[in-house]
């Protein structure tokens, strides 16, 4: 077993489907984990998943995408069940790496669907040419220039929330909003360009914002991740009663 993967770590394994009549357009199942030893063969020995109180006996032979959530990150590989235990009221799954771990990639692109009030304000001319051009925001923020909106999904490169207000294509705003990680409350501050702002389909009176962040820092936006797959993963863990 990779020394960045230690006991008590959870995971997710996504099921590979290679029958040919599986339905393509049908979300792969994911099932909720933990790590609890290694074998003697060095496969890695987990919990067999439960749902809705149910132990999901997971057969032999079975591969799976198993995501790891560490103190290394959220690391990945492909695994196949080389093995199935019993030991005392314990269900144990053997999993063999068939891949080489490595760390997760394009994870800006992994969105959290929430409902989370977030506030932004739209930057003036003079203080979007100087968050353009890296030049200092000397500008005396009004408390009253923020707008409330509810947020409806959050990602490493951006948000989409609605409110009630039509905002022009491609104005600078700055966004407002609290996160949680290791028990720990923040105030994220975030800049972002507006993509898109729409009525919105089911309510014509609120409209649909969509917008990218903008220059943000490295250790910000890895606390937006890092909260949104600790989020995932206690809303899976709940779901299947792993929690």
């Amino acid at each position: 077993m990779d020394s960045r993967i230690t006991i008590g770590d959870k995971l997710d394994l996504k099921k590979i489907e290679k029958r040919l009549s599986a339905d393509p357009d049908r979300e792969p199942a994911i099932y909720v984990s933990q790590v609890l030893d290694e074998t003697d063969a060095g496969d890695i020995l987990v919990a067999m998943p439960i749902s809705e109180g149910k132990v999901i006996p997971l057969s032999v032979d079975e591969e799976f995408d198993a995501t790891f959530y560490t103190k290394s990150g959220l690391l990945s590989c492909r695994t196949i069940v080389s093995g199935r235990y019993k030991k005392g009221a314990l269900f144990l799954l053997a999993l063999e790496q068939q891949t080489e771990l490595k760390k997760m990639q394009r994870r800006e692109y992994f969105r959290l669907n929430c409902r989370m009030p977030i506030t932004y304000r739209v930057l003036d001319g003079d203080e979007a040419y100087n968050l353009k051009h890296g030049l200092p925001m000397t500008t005396t923020i009004d408390e009253d220039s923020w707008k409330n909106g509810i947020m409806i999904d959050l990602s490493g490169g951006g948000i989409r929330f609605v409110s009630a207000f039509k905002e022009e294509h491609d104005m600078m705003l700055q966004v407002r909003f609290d996160i949680v990680n290791n028990n720990e409350a923040q105030v994220v501050y975030a800049f972002a360009t507006l993509l898109r702002s729409e009525k919105s389909p089911n309510n014509p009176s609120i409209y649909d914002q969509r917008i990218k962040f903008f220059k943000m820092d490295r250790n910000l936006r890895e606390a937006i991740i890092r909260f949104i797959f600790e989020t995932q993963r206690k809303n899976r863990s709940k779901e299947t009663g792993m929690e």
